[in-house]
Protein backbone atom coordinates (compact mmCIF):
# COMPACT_ATOMS: atom_id res chain seq x y z
CA UNK A 1 0.00 0.00 0.00
CA UNK A 2 1.40 3.35 -0.97
CA UNK A 3 1.80 6.30 1.37
CA UNK A 4 -0.95 8.15 -0.46
CA UNK A 5 -3.44 5.31 0.04
CA UNK A 6 -2.45 5.04 3.70
CA UNK A 7 -3.05 8.77 4.26
CA UNK A 8 -6.41 8.54 2.51
CA UNK A 9 -7.51 5.61 4.67
CA UNK A 10 -6.28 7.40 7.81
CA UNK A 11 -8.27 10.48 6.75
CA UNK A 12 -11.37 8.31 6.27
CA UNK A 13 -10.89 6.78 9.74
CA UNK A 14 -10.56 10.23 11.30
CA UNK A 15 -13.67 11.50 9.52
CA UNK A 16 -15.69 8.52 10.76
CA UNK A 17 -14.42 9.02 14.31
CA UNK A 18 -15.36 12.71 14.06
CA UNK A 19 -19.02 11.79 13.43
CA UNK A 20 -19.22 9.88 16.70
CA UNK A 21 -20.90 6.86 15.14
CA UNK A 22 -18.24 4.36 16.34
CA UNK A 23 -18.63 5.68 19.90
CA UNK A 24 -22.39 5.32 19.61
CA UNK A 25 -22.02 1.74 18.38
CA UNK A 26 -19.65 0.91 21.24
CA UNK A 27 -21.95 2.59 23.76
CA UNK A 28 -19.19 4.86 25.04
CA UNK A 29 -20.41 8.18 23.72
CA UNK A 30 -20.29 11.14 26.02
CA UNK A 31 -23.64 12.53 27.06
CA UNK A 32 -23.84 16.28 26.59
CA UNK A 33 -26.00 19.03 27.95
CA UNK A 34 -28.21 20.30 25.16
CA UNK A 35 -29.68 23.53 26.39
CA UNK A 36 -30.69 25.38 23.26
CA UNK A 37 -31.65 22.73 20.66
CA UNK A 38 -34.70 21.57 22.68
CA UNK A 39 -35.77 25.19 23.09
CA UNK A 40 -35.51 25.69 19.32
CA UNK A 41 -37.50 22.49 18.72
CA UNK A 42 -40.25 23.57 21.11
CA UNK A 43 -40.44 27.12 19.75
CA UNK A 44 -40.70 25.90 16.15
CA UNK A 45 -43.29 23.24 17.02
CA UNK A 46 -45.30 25.71 19.13
CA UNK A 47 -45.26 28.24 16.31
CA UNK A 48 -46.56 25.53 13.99
CA UNK A 49 -49.35 24.59 16.37
CA UNK A 50 -50.39 28.23 16.77
CA UNK A 51 -50.33 28.63 13.00
CA UNK A 52 -52.63 25.60 12.65
CA UNK A 53 -55.04 26.95 15.28
CA UNK A 54 -55.12 30.49 13.89
CA UNK A 55 -55.34 29.47 10.21
CA UNK A 56 -57.45 26.30 10.16
CA UNK A 57 -59.03 26.72 6.74
CA UNK A 58 -56.17 28.00 4.60
CA UNK A 59 -52.47 27.32 4.53
CA UNK A 60 -52.55 24.95 7.51
CA UNK A 61 -49.75 23.02 5.79
CA UNK A 62 -47.30 25.74 6.93
CA UNK A 63 -48.17 24.90 10.52
CA UNK A 64 -47.76 21.18 9.85
CA UNK A 65 -44.37 21.82 8.28
CA UNK A 66 -43.23 23.81 11.32
CA UNK A 67 -44.49 21.10 13.68
CA UNK A 68 -42.63 18.45 11.67
CA UNK A 69 -39.38 20.45 11.76
CA UNK A 70 -39.72 20.81 15.53
CA UNK A 71 -40.63 17.12 15.79
CA UNK A 72 -37.52 16.16 13.80
CA UNK A 73 -35.23 18.29 15.95
CA UNK A 74 -36.88 16.99 19.13
CA UNK A 75 -36.38 13.37 18.08
CA UNK A 76 -32.63 13.94 17.89
CA UNK A 77 -32.51 15.07 21.52
CA UNK A 78 -32.60 11.62 23.20
CA UNK A 79 -29.66 10.46 21.07
CA UNK A 80 -27.16 13.12 22.14
CA UNK A 81 -28.80 14.54 25.25
CA UNK A 82 -27.75 14.10 28.88
CA UNK A 83 -30.21 11.30 29.68
CA UNK A 84 -29.09 7.72 29.35
CA UNK A 85 -31.29 5.19 27.63
CA UNK A 86 -33.18 2.68 29.75
CA UNK A 87 -31.02 -0.13 28.35
CA UNK A 88 -27.76 1.53 29.50
CA UNK A 89 -26.29 1.13 32.96
CA UNK A 90 -26.94 4.16 35.10
CA UNK A 91 -26.07 5.09 38.64
CA UNK A 92 -28.56 6.35 41.23
CA UNK A 93 -28.19 10.02 40.26
CA UNK A 94 -28.75 9.28 36.56
CA UNK A 95 -31.82 7.16 37.30
CA UNK A 96 -33.25 9.95 39.49
CA UNK A 97 -32.49 12.53 36.81
CA UNK A 98 -34.11 10.38 34.10
CA UNK A 99 -37.19 9.75 36.27
CA UNK A 100 -37.66 13.43 37.16
CA UNK A 101 -37.11 14.55 33.57
CA UNK A 102 -39.60 12.09 32.15
CA UNK A 103 -42.17 12.99 34.80
CA UNK A 104 -41.86 16.66 33.83
CA UNK A 105 -42.12 15.66 30.15
CA UNK A 106 -45.21 13.52 30.74
CA UNK A 107 -46.86 16.25 32.81
CA UNK A 108 -46.24 18.71 29.98
CA UNK A 109 -47.72 16.31 27.44
CA UNK A 110 -50.79 15.75 29.65
CA UNK A 111 -51.38 19.50 30.06
CA UNK A 112 -50.98 20.11 26.32
CA UNK A 113 -53.30 17.22 25.46
CA UNK A 114 -55.92 18.26 27.99
CA UNK A 115 -55.91 21.88 26.80
CA UNK A 116 -55.84 20.95 23.13
CA UNK A 117 -58.66 18.44 23.29
CA UNK A 118 -60.90 20.77 25.31
CA UNK A 119 -60.13 23.63 22.93
CA UNK A 120 -61.08 21.43 20.00
CA UNK A 121 -64.28 20.21 21.68
CA UNK A 122 -65.23 23.76 22.64
CA UNK A 123 -64.71 25.14 19.14
CA UNK A 124 -66.63 22.21 17.68
CA UNK A 125 -69.51 22.80 20.12
CA UNK A 126 -69.64 26.48 19.20
CA UNK A 127 -69.54 25.44 15.53
CA UNK A 128 -66.45 27.54 14.85
CA UNK A 129 -64.64 24.53 13.36
CA UNK A 130 -66.02 21.80 11.14
CA UNK A 131 -65.28 18.13 11.80
CA UNK A 132 -62.60 18.12 9.08
CA UNK A 133 -60.81 21.10 10.67
CA UNK A 134 -61.05 19.47 14.10
CA UNK A 135 -59.49 16.30 12.69
CA UNK A 136 -56.62 18.34 11.21
CA UNK A 137 -56.09 20.15 14.50
CA UNK A 138 -56.04 16.92 16.51
CA UNK A 139 -53.45 15.48 14.11
CA UNK A 140 -51.31 18.58 14.59
CA UNK A 141 -51.79 18.32 18.36
CA UNK A 142 -50.70 14.66 18.33
CA UNK A 143 -47.42 15.47 16.56
CA UNK A 144 -46.90 18.46 18.85
CA UNK A 145 -47.33 16.23 21.90
CA UNK A 146 -44.79 13.75 20.48
CA UNK A 147 -42.34 16.62 19.99
CA UNK A 148 -42.97 17.66 23.60
CA UNK A 149 -42.30 14.14 24.84
CA UNK A 150 -38.97 14.03 23.02
CA UNK A 151 -37.71 17.54 23.84
CA UNK A 152 -38.95 18.36 27.35
CA UNK A 153 -37.05 15.61 29.25
CA UNK A 154 -33.78 16.64 27.58
CA UNK A 155 -34.54 20.29 28.24
CA UNK A 156 -35.30 19.60 31.91
CA UNK A 157 -32.20 17.47 32.44
CA UNK A 158 -29.96 19.98 30.66
CA UNK A 159 -31.17 23.00 32.60
CA UNK A 160 -31.55 21.19 35.92
CA UNK A 161 -27.87 20.26 36.22
CA UNK A 162 -24.67 22.16 35.54
CA UNK A 163 -22.47 21.01 32.67
CA UNK A 164 -18.93 19.90 33.33
CA UNK A 165 -16.19 22.41 32.59
CA UNK A 166 -15.06 20.70 29.39
CA UNK A 167 -18.60 20.68 27.92
CA UNK A 168 -18.96 24.47 27.70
Amino acid sequence: MSNRQHRFLAWLDQSVMWTGVPAMAAGTQRKRHLRWPPVVALVVASAGLFWCVLNPDRSYWIGYALIMVGFFIANLMPIWGPLRRFSERADEFERQQRRDSFLVGLATVVVAGFAGIWLTVGLLAMQVWSALVAQQELTALAFYMMALFSAVPTLHASWHTRPLNDEG
